[in-house]
């Protein structure tokens, strides 16, 4: 088949009769029977709230874990730098810092 003989054959086919007050309720009949979309659920938020919540703390813990130890050895090496430079006018001293911590590179004895 194609397409002007399915034209000519759809064409053939009558309308259904409709009279003017089936056109005009047609809208409201429409608007009846369609149903409203559901709002979100509180139990919903909830449990969305509580994975966010868990999840957050427990980025920070991981974080935490990671960071405090480095910043703990930060702190260690800035305290002998400051001790030292408190008494760098009574001794002359250049520190060198490697994997091992700070150490004298130069060292005058007095």
């Amino acid at each position: 088949m194609n397409d002007s003989e399915l034209k000519s054959r759809l064409k053939g086919i009558p309308l259904p009769a409709r009279t003017a007050g089936y056109w005009e309720r047609f809208p409201s009949r429409v608007r009846s029977q369609l149903r409203p979309v559901p709002a979100d659920r509180p139990q919903n938020a909830f449990f969305f709230q509580l994975t966010w919540g868990t999840a957050v703390a427990f980025a920070v813990l991981i974080f935490a874990l990671a960071v405090w130890p480095a910043f703990q050895v930060v702190l260690q090496d800035a305290r002998t730098v400051r001790r030292e430079l408190a008494q760098f006018p009574n001794h002359l001293r250049t520190f060198m810092a490697n994997e091992h911590g700070m150490h004298y590179l130069i060292a005058d004895q007095q």
